[in-house]
């Protein structure tokens, strides 16, 4: 029962995750080309997407232990050395490897990208230096979100747009 009701819950926060990381690079972009002092409001939106990907990163990798297709794929995924679909149970589907390797791989590599920008930010005193690394590093991020984001268009694992009950 817990793993629906996580599944509306990370499609939700995806939408979070997507608007925070596009305020925060409105904000880096305009610092980083029109030079500007970098204020508490450019900070918080750093800090807010930040901690909204971590949150979204947590519910995933607590899901991801709890997947039905995390598990099918890792019971039947092909062994070290055969091909795939010749071996008794191997996995033939490209969503099983798509949630199992490249969604989150992606995931947890845009976010420690983010986190590593974030912190970089941090101990940076030049405002046109702390909006051009902000503005790098989450592009970074979220170019490797969008791509890893099962949209209802992927021919990898198409979900839809808003999961429901």
């Amino acid at each position: 029962m817990v793993y629906p009701v996580l599944l509306v819950i990370h499609n939700t926060l995806r939408w979070f995750v997507l608007g925070s990381l596009l305020a925060t690079l409105v904000s880096g972009y305009s610092g980083w080309l029109r030079p500007r002092s970098y204020s508490s409001t450019d900070a918080t939106l750093r800090v807010v997407a930040t901690s909204i990907a971590h949150t979204q990163l947590l519910v995933g990798l607590y899901l991801y232990t709890i997947s039905p297709i995390i598990s099918y794929y890792w019971t039947n995924r092909p062994r070290f050395g055969e091909l795939p679909g010749r071996s008794a149970g191997a996995v033939d589907s490209s969503q099983f490897s798509f949630f199992a390797l490249i969604h989150t791989g992606l995931m947890v590599t845009s976010v420690v990208l983010m986190t590593i920008g974030s912190g970089m930010v941090k101990r940076q005193t030049d405002a046109r230096q702390r909006f051009r690394t902000t503005a790098i590093y989450f592009t970074i991020g979220l170019v490797l979100i969008l791509i890893a984001v099962p949209w209802p268009f992927s021919s990898l694992a198409a979900r839809p747009w808003v999961r429901t009950f």
